[in-house]
């Protein structure tokens, strides 16, 4: 899939006394990927079925939909772990796409950065300013009680202390994968690095893709005949893809 983006309209110009109007012009950029397909079979005996006193066989279905949610996230969040190129070269977060922010921890300081860094990107035309502004504050559970204190509104005792509500004003994800890292695909984690997300409302910023008409786990059983028993297999056909690093930055902490 080719998700491709379309720049800004061209600015307006003043038309002069005679009505004559000048030709503008649109530009363009695009990511690439492509759906992978994941699956496995798991085989179940007929004495098993038999003998079920804990309903194994009824909890299969369910259990192939954990491991499916479980991939879609490691798919998502190995993206933004990965650090990978962009469409234009560049890896998605770095200092020519003005998204990554000078190390510290989280407190007015960093986060204050991180509002005028996204809020000055432009659009594809690099003039248009986006005005862009985080609505989300990502951290790794390490990092999640200190999160959730910085933006827990408090009444300071001095003036000076005071925190603009608007700061303050993030939702916080705290997500393990960031800890951990993405162990399928080898990718480490940091407990220190955070990130920062505009609303989907306003740019793309990661998206998961599936298969026309196949969107989710796709299972099926095939009863055995050598062997007495029932095979199930289930399917996902399924890619992420960050789409735009305007919405996205990157602290790396201290």
């Amino acid at each position: 899939m080719s998700r491709t983006q379309i720049s800004e309209a061209p600015a307006f110009e003043k038309v002069n006394e005679h009505g004559e109007f000048t030709s503008g012009t649109m530009g363009d950029s695009a990511e690439k990927f492509k759906l992978e397909t994941f699956g496995r079979i798991i085989g179940i005996t007929r004495q098993a079925i038999v003998n079920d006193d804990l309903s194994a066989f009824d909890r299969i279905p369910r259990a192939f939909g954990v491991q499916a949610a479980q991939l879609e996230s490691d798919l998502v969040w190995g993206q933004i772990l990965l650090n990978a190129n962009m469409g234009d070269g560049t890896a998605l977060f770095h200092a020519n796409h003005g998204n990554l922010l000078t190390a510290g921890t989280i407190g007015e300081i960093t986060v204050a950065e991180a509002r005028k860094k996204m809020g000055l990107q432009t659009g594809l035309d690099g003039k248009t300013a986006l005005n862009l502004s985080p609505e989300y504050l990502i951290v790794p559970k390490a990092l999640e009680v200190a999160a959730l204190k910085f933006v827990t509104s408090i009444t300071p005792a001095k003036t000076a202390d005071a925190v603009p509500s608007e700061i303050r004003n993030l939702t916080v994800i705290a997500e393990p994968r960031l800890d951990l890292g993405v162990a399928r695909y080898g990718i480490a984690g940091s407990a220190t690095a955070y990130y920062f997300a505009t609303s989907p409302t306003f740019v793309d910023v990661v998206e998961l893709a599936y298969l026309e008409g196949a969107r989710g786990v796709y299972t099926e059983t095939r009863a055995g005949f050598e062997i007495d028993g029932i095979e199930i297999k289930a399917r996902l056909d399924v890619a992420a893809k960050v789409i735009d690093w305007r919405g996205l930055s990157k602290n790396a902490g201290a």
